[in-house]
């Protein structure tokens, strides 16, 4: 459809075209020519220009067309008007309505093709061909009886509009209904920091007065004023029209409506004009309240309306106008002199207009003249103080909890009428925006980079929890998207957030839409960590602390890998000292010292890439073994079993739980009581895992892979009995690798009866904790050894070198490395004084090693001898039982099928499939059998070449080793103690 550029362009929406239309759809078609009667059924001439089909063409009947040229289509009558008259859709649909008479429905577009907005900047922009700006002076003009040249007009902008549109709110979800279209005028409302927005006047013709616009469904009067609509949900309170120059003048009056102020003005024209005052209308009484007067003012006499009247549907007055007054004195009467001016006489309803109509603008000036002082009593007092109180607390939550600025919606806070402050969102009810609460507060302080975690990033969030205190916690951005992010939803309600309605999704949806600037880097565990590209090193402390961290760069260890306060730190490093020393001092107590320097030996695993491993004390009871933990861990943390977050722990744990204290003790300590409550197996696999350095690879619910738990520390293990005889006793087996990743420390011999002033010396590392870790890291760094850890590591591997002496082998070599990092951990702590010198480190770790020498531990580092020892005991456990004789013997039953082996005078048969587990399974099948042979223990073979046989005399085919007997049993034939004959016992 062409139009003019100076034409409006109309249409109408189709939905409402739509079901105007619906029923009239044969009139419709007659009125374009259409011979169509309702009912027909017989086709047509086709009216489509260009088509002409004899008998093709038909309305169905749902009032739509069928034609062979509309192929498997129907048309609408807009589609049969558009192909008819040769127009454009949207033309189409107008020309339908004006032929049923619905043309209520038929809008306006401007000339340049828009809706006009009702958002202030869009008003107050509005194109020159809709506006008509001398609308507001004549519509003030008529409300002061002036004639239109004579009104001052606000130095604040004022636009007229010739037609706009007024809406109903709308009905639950539908759309505003619109009432009509009419002349408006719009005055541009300013704040004291320049922030616009506008107030429409609804018109009659000619600014004549304010338009008529009927009433509403529930009967009641529509008011022709109203706000420009908001963009956002900024409060636009205290914005207000103003005559004169707010920044230039000290004395303001300060009144409620544009007619009002405009009365005023006018009365009070020299002397704005010659810049001594300003008047400002603040809409409405709430405007009043909130106005906040230019920096230059320093005398406000309040303008106010006189609300005393009774009426028949409030016989009590509301003194509104009075009230707000007396409450914007309140505010500002510690800075400006405030005055109030009631309109009017006492038991009236009136405002200055009413005055200058009545009386003229003489009677204005006096008015204002006759203003009384403010002059609050007590209860205004405070009330203002608790308003004042309880905006404090406000600002102070939002302070304390941002909420993030989106870009879809936004939240807000505000304080509900039960008291409480809560994160609101913003409902449209009618055409006013109001607040629902949705959750306790909550809010995002930084976005995470986390640096050990290939630069993932993550929150840091805040959540008033329930106690009304302040809980940080870090979230993981990765786990929005898991299992519709169950998991930060768990982390947030157990910090203490509440919700109400849809709070608990708004929240998650907020987190997900966040972009905070501040960006802090992380990581997951303590220990040392680098920046990319760069191979200085720096180091995290269980507590959070940042050791060597480079310049201006904000680094952290996320909240939740942090010890609490409490069990991070306490008393001082001169109490830990002196605790230590009391220790060392104890002449029969070497393990203690061995507690104290292996709270250093982890920053020198983790520095020099050792894999992690340890060392395991074994004795009875009350011998110390606790407190060699406790003294180790007390470098970095408090040791408490019963403090989650301690780094001693109960070993009483699934694998998931050891791995978590592992990563959380990475390049510090860790510390494993109480080994009786874990099977033999559990513990031979807990032992590979804590040296193995990584946890095991876990399947997400979504089946990817889990990111695993790594760690790299020192680890202290206590138990009645040697790991050995642990693993072994509960079924497990034991293997070589076992002692040389966490050799047993036998403290039988011990001082057990220690002075108990002595204990309670010692005893002090329960509050003095916490500080020695972190000194001997910042002394490493400080000598610059933390860039030496290649020298540092060779230091370490020629020490346990000469531990384990001239021609040690490998595995005697590795046993020996946790010893060695012990004294090298001693020697370096001593060196920078974090440990008294009196500590005697080199003997103590000699008498460690000797005492693993003669374990039963130590054993298993030559694992051919101890095969043959397992395979010995084996044999006896199960002689004349399971190993049974070839042949009967008197008073031993014949073999049968429950037999594990046999033996005659010369050999022990072993099956080949059972020589493994009767050697302990420490060895392959054809290593046990090179080692029987290497000790001559092979009594019979099938070949030269073979360590078996294939044929058990007596027994049958089958692949077996045959040992020489008197190696393992007497070959002379006992006689059973017990055995029966004929005329009884004997």
């Amino acid at each position: 459809m062409s139009t003019s550029a100076n034409m409006p362009e109309r249409y109408v929406p189709t939905k409402a075209a739509q079901q105007a239309v619906e029923g009239h759809e044969v009139s419709i078609v007659q009125s374009l020519g259409i011979p169509w009667t309702a009912g027909q059924r017989t086709h047509i001439r086709c009216p489509y220009p260009g088509h002409g089909g004899a008998e093709d063409w038909r309305l169905n009947s749902k009032g739509r067309a069928i034609c062979t040229c509309t192929g498997n289509k129907t048309d609408s009558v807009f589609n049969i008007a558009s192909k008819v008259r040769g127009v454009d859709f949207e033309e189409a649909k107008v020309w339908c309505c004006e032929a049923i008479g619905a043309t209520d429905l038929i809008r306006e577009k401007s000339a340049e093709g828009g809706f006009q907005a009702t958002d202030a900047t869009s008003l107050l922009n509005a194109p020159p061909e809709r506006r008509d700006d001398n609308l507001p002076r004549a519509y003030l003009a008529h409300r002061l009886g002036l004639e239109p040249q004579d009104v001052l007009m606000p130095s604040t902008a004022a636009v007229g509009i010739r037609s706009l549109g007024y809406f109903d709110p709308p009905k639950g979800r539908g759309k505003p209904a619109k009432v009509g279209d009419y002349p408006c005028a719009v005055f541009e409302q300013v704040d004291v920091a320049g922030n616009r927005h506008a107030h429409r006047i609804y018109l009659a013709p000619g600014g004549a007065g304010k338009a008529d616009l009927g009433r509403d469904a529930s009967g009641k009067a529509r008011d022709p004023k109203k706000s420009a609509r908001r963009i956002g949900e900024e409060s636009t309170a205290g914005r207000s029209v103003i005559w004169g120059d707010p920044n230039a003048r000290a004395f303001c009056i300060l009144a409620e409506g544009v007619e009002t102020a405009a009365a005023i003005a006018d009365a009070l024209r020299e002397d704005i004009e010659y810049e001594e005052v300003y008047v400002v209308a603040a809409i409405n009484a709430g405007g009043i309240e909130a106005f906040t007067p230019g920096p230059k003012t320093i005398r406000v006499t309040v303008a106010a309306d006189r609300d005393e009247a009774a009426k028949i549907s409030r016989p009590e007055p509301t003194r509104r106008g009075e009230q707000a007054a007396r409450k914007f004195a309140l505010r500002h009467g510690r800075r400006l002199s405030v005055d109030i001016a009631l309109a009017g006489e006492p038991g009236t309803s009136t405002d200055w207009l009413d005055v200058y109509r009545a009386h003229g603008p003489e009677a204005v000036r006096v008015g204002l003249k006759r203003a009384v002082p403010f002059k609050a009593t007590s209860e205004e007092i405070e009330d203002e103080g608790r308003r004042q109180g309880d905006q404090d607390e406000l600002a102070r939550v939002e302070r304390d909890y941002p909420l993030p600025t989106l870009d879809t919606f936004s939240l807000t806070y505000r304080r509900t009428d039960a008291g409480r402050i809560r994160v609101c969102k913003f409902v449209k009810v009618e055409e006013e925006l109001v607040t629902q609460p949705i959750a306790s507060p909550f809010g995002v302080l930084a976005r995470l980079r986390y640096l050990d975690q290939a630069d993932a990033y993550g929150l840091r969030l805040v959540v008033e929890d329930m106690g009304g205190k302040r809980r940080a916690i870090d979230v993981e951005r990765a786990a929005f998207a898991k299992q519709a992010a169950s998991e930060t939803r768990s982390m947030l309600f157990g910090a203490g957030l509440r919700t109400e309605d849809d709070g608990e999704n708004i929240a998650v949806k907020v987190l997900k839409a966040a972009d905070p600037q501040n960006e802090i880097t992380v990581v997951r565990r303590p220990g040392w960590h680098s920046l990319d590209g760069s191979a200085e090193r720096f180091f995290v402390c269980p507590g959070g602390e940042i050791i060597g961290a480079p310049e201006g760069q904000p680094l952290e260890l996320s909240l939740g890998s942090r010890i609490s306060e409490a069990v991070a730190a306490g008393g001082t490093l001169e109490g830990w000292r002196a605790a230590v020393a009391a220790a060392a001092g104890v002449t029969r107590c070497p393990h203690w010292t061995l507690g104290a320097v292996a709270g250093f030996a982890a920053p020198l695993v983790s520095l020099t890439g050792l894999d992690t491993c340890g060392i395991n004390l074994s004795g009875t009871t009350s011998g110390g073994k606790t407190t060699t933990q406790r003294l180790a861990v007390s470098a970095w943390s408090r040791a408490a079993l019963d403090q989650r977050d301690s780094l001693l722990q109960s070993a009483r744990a699934t694998a998931n739980g050891v791995e978590g204290m592992a990563a959380r003790a990475n390049g510090t300590i860790l510390a494993l009581d109480e080994l009786g409550h874990v099977t033999g197996k559990e513990l031979g696999r807990t032992i590979y895992s804590l040296a193995s350095g990584v946890g095991k690879s876990r399947m997400t619910a979504d089946a990817q892979l889990r990111a695993s738990h790594t760690w790299s520390t020192f680890v202290i293990l206590s138990a009645e009995k040697s790991l050995e005889e642990k693993v072994r006793g509960d079924g497990g087996e034991w293997y070589g690798g076992m002692a040389t990743r966490i050799p047993d420390v036998d403290i039988t011999g011990v001082d057990r009866a220690v002075d108990q002033a002595v204990m309670a010396q010692i005893q002090a590392v329960d509050q003095h904790f916490g500080h020695a870790g972190p000194a001997f890291v910042r002394a490493l760094i400080a000598h610059g050894m933390h860039r030496q850890a290649d020298e540092i590591r060779k230091g370490i591997n020629l020490a346990a070198d000469r531990l384990a002496g001239p021609g040690a082998d490998s595995a005697l070599r590795r046993a020996a490395l946790p010893f060695a990092i012990l004294a090298t951990a001693g020697r370096l702590a001593r060196k920078f004084g974090v440990l008294p010198d009196a500590v005697d480190v080199e003997n103590a770790v000699r008498w460690a090693w000797a005492k693993f020498n003669t374990s039963t531990d130590a054993a298993a580092l030559d694992p051919e001898t101890q095969a043959v020892a397992n395979l010995r005991a084996w044999v006896a456990e199960r002689w004349n039982t399971e190993v049974q004789p070839t042949e009967p013997e008197d008073g031993v039953r014949a073999a049968n099928r429950n037999a594990l082996g046999w033996y005659d005078d010369d050999a022990v048969y072993i099956p080949a499939h059972r020589i493994v587990e009767a050697a302990g399974g420490t060895l392959k099948e054809v290593e046990i059998g090179r080692a029987l042979d290497a000790q001559g223990l092979i009594a019979k073979r099938k070949a030269a070449d073979c360590y078996f046989l294939a044929y058990v005399p007596k027994i049958g085919k089958l692949k077996a080793y045959a040992l020489h007997r008197s190696e393992f049993r007497s070959t002379s034939r006992e006689e059973p103690p017990f055995a029966v004959h004929e005329g009884g016992r004997r």
